[in-house]
Parts: C-alpha cells; sequence; structure tokens
C-alpha cells in the first residue's frame, strides 16, 4: 500500500521537489476536479512518458499538485457522462479517478490519446536489444550530466554501466 501511495502522491508528499520535464510529450492548461471540495481548479498539466503531472502555474516545474504514475492507470475516456459538464475526461488509478476538463472537444480527445499512448508505452515490455539500446541512451545522458565543464578528466567514461542488465520492475 504504501508503494501506491509513493506513486499517486499529492501536494504535500512533493513540496519543494523538482520534477524532471526534459521529456515532455504534452503540456497545457486543464481544469482538475478537487479531491475534496469537488470543485474545478485551473491547472497547467504535464505528460512525460511515465508520468502525468499538475502544477499550479504555467512552466513551473516543482512541486507538482499531483503525481500520476502512468503504470498505475486503468483507463483514460471522456467523462462528460459522469460529470454532466462538456469536454471533461478521467484518469483512473487504483485509488482514484481524476476528473479533468479541458477547453474544447478536439483538445479533451488530444489528452486522453497522449495519455492512452503514454500509458501503453509505460507498460510495454523491451526487447532485449530495445532494453540494451535503452541502458546506453540513459548512460550516454547520465555521463553529459556529470562530465567536467572544462574538460577535467574522464573519469566519467569508466563509469558507464556495462551492457546488459534488466530494468523490468
Amino acid at each position: 500500500m504504501s508503494s501506491l501511495m509513493s506513486s499517486l502522491r499529492g501536494a504535500a508528499g512533493t513540496a519543494g521537489e523538482a520534477v524532471d520535464v526534459s521529456n515532455i510529450r504534452k503540456e497545457g492548461w486543464v481544469m482538475k476536479e478537487s479531491a475534496m471540495i469537488r470543485s474545478y481548479r485551473k491547472r497547467w498539466l504535464v505528460l512525460t512518458p511515465e508520468h502525468l503531472y499538475s502544477f499550479k502555474q504555467e512552466r513551473r516545474y516543482d512541486s507538482p499538485t499531483e503525481e500520476i504514475d502512468l503504470k498505475l492507470c486503468g483507463t483514460v475516456k471522456s467523462a462528460d457522462d459522469l460529470t454532466n459538464r462538456q469536454f471533461t475526461f478521467t484518469v483512473q488509478v487504483p485509488d482514484r479517478n481524476f476528473f479533468l476538463m479541458a477547453a474544447t472537444d478536439a483538445e479533451r480527445n488530444e489528452w486522453v490519446a497522449a495519455i492512452g499512448r503514454a500509458t501503453t508505452e509505460s507498460r510495454r515490455v523491451r526487447s532485449y536489444s530495445e532494453e540494451v539500446e535503452y541502458q546506453e541512451q540513459q548512460a550516454r545522458l547520465a555521463a553529459q550530466r556529470t562530465q567536467p565543464a572544462h574538460g577535467e578528466g574522464e573519469e566519467g567514461v569508466d563509469a558507464l554501466p556495462k551492457r546488459g542488465g534488466a530494468r523490468f520492475v
């Protein structure tokens, strides 16, 4: 249960933490129904390959109000019939249904499709060769982030992980 709660955190669990948004798939304003008051609030929604985040301010990627692990996402679909509001959609995870409202029907359909694709991709099992390629890509990115600014050494090259290994969770 604690792992479920750690993967689905609200503002209290993420205060002050910056979110890695280096691979944003989609972002934009939506209205999100609050969990307690059940009123809709304007939120900046950010979709990455493995998470869906909401923020109070546009392009300020620290302290998300919600963080949804897409591996836990069960369903993403239109919710006009459930909310009696136009352009709404729901993102369902084990402990909660998130209700979101877009400005237009086309925008809602774009969000549903993008979240659905990311959900499918986050669950997909990679082949061995895809996994090796992914590990090498992650190692290159890590080496770039830790590389000395003025070519002060080559230690980072030796620290790269060897080929192989599994990242399956």
